[in-house]
């Protein structure tokens, strides 16, 4: 089994109360596919510049990481700098550069499409969403990230690409913007009974994550006992994990995302404590189970 991600790859500078980092790797693709590789293989679609390091694709390769889809343009890579005033708050955003990643026209490789792979589309264009997801025809699942400069911008494209996901993951500022209700429960109610999202999962940082159908509502603690450094990464590899998990089971169901959330929570509690992907290269398996094994017991599951 494997999973294919689609999204970004950048340099990121980072300032949080803990210190600061510049031009370091980053990016959506990044994130998920090392989070992912410690249960699956994933194939990874996005672009970079020539000034991205070969070592980082040599290490991604190591992991069993495809970069056959990273495609490598003339030019620079997206960079992105931000600034955590607080972890209680959404990062200031001190500069965005596209660069090559401003023509990004996502094509999966044929080796890719003739697997029955999970389909993850990380937090790119809604357009190009759509666009992936006519490209690869039968995903055996098809996962969705957003936020909420696409939400603003591309509601239509987003809400046409909405109706083709099995899980949608995102935070609650996000859930509200999609929502347009008062109340979260109503906002609910939009994507789960409008839209039809089968399994919504609505992320809340330190408040853990929610598991919402049409007909179930499940909460699933985050790992409370991290030393946060850097959340930047933290819902990417979150998700990573998260279809990781459910890459290895036969069918879709409440219970198996809960256990899936379970494991997610636990293994992106690490990357928040470094910058950057610094927790998630140094990881060992048994660090994630030991963690597992301690939020279940703390959530009694």
């Amino acid at each position: 089994m494997s999973i294919i991600v689609v999204g970004s790859s950048a340099f990121d500078d980072i300032e949080t109360p803990r210190g600061s980092r510049k031009r370091i790797v980053g990016g959506s693709c990044i994130y998920f596919s090392l989070a992912a590789s410690f249960k699956t293989k994933v194939n990874i679609v996005s672009v970079v510049g020539r000034d991205f390091p070969k070592k980082t694709i040599q290490t991604l390769n190591k992991r069993l990481i495809s970069t056959e889809g990273l495609v490598v343009k003339t030019g620079k890579t997206f960079s992105w700098g931000g600034k955590y005033n607080s972890f209680s708050e959404d990062p200031e955003t001190n500069f965005t550069n596209l660069n090559v990643f401003e023509s990004f026209s996502p094509e999966i490789p044929d080796s890719y499409k003739k697997k029955k792979s999970i389909l993850f589309l990380a937090n790119i264009d809604p357009v190009l969403q759509n666009k992936v997801i006519d490209l690869y025809e039968k995903p055996r699942m098809v996962g969705l990230d957003t936020m909420n400069f696409w939400i603003g911008s591309k509601r239509r494209d987003l809400l046409k690409i909405l109706r083709k996901v099995d899980i949608l993951t995102i935070n609650e500022l996000e859930l509200r913007l999609i929502g347009r209700k008062k109340s979260l429960h109503d906002c609910m109610r939009v994507l789960t009974e409008d839209i039809g999202i089968k399994f919504l999962i609505v992320k809340r940082g330190s408040g853990g994550s929610l598991l919402v159908t049409k007909k179930s509502f499940d909460w699933v603690p985050s790992y409370p006992f991290c030393d946060v450094v850097d959340p930047t990464g933290a819902g990417d590899s979150y998700a990573g994990a998260l279809f990781s998990s459910l890459d290895i089971v036969p069918f879709l169901n409440t219970s198996v995302i809960i256990d899936s959330m379970v494991y997610a929570s636990a293994l992106s509690s690490f990357t928040i404590e470094s910058f950057g992907v610094e927790s998630l290269l140094k990881l060992k398996k048994k660090d994630i189970l030991k963690r597992e094994r301690e939020l279940r017991k703390i959530a009694r599951i």
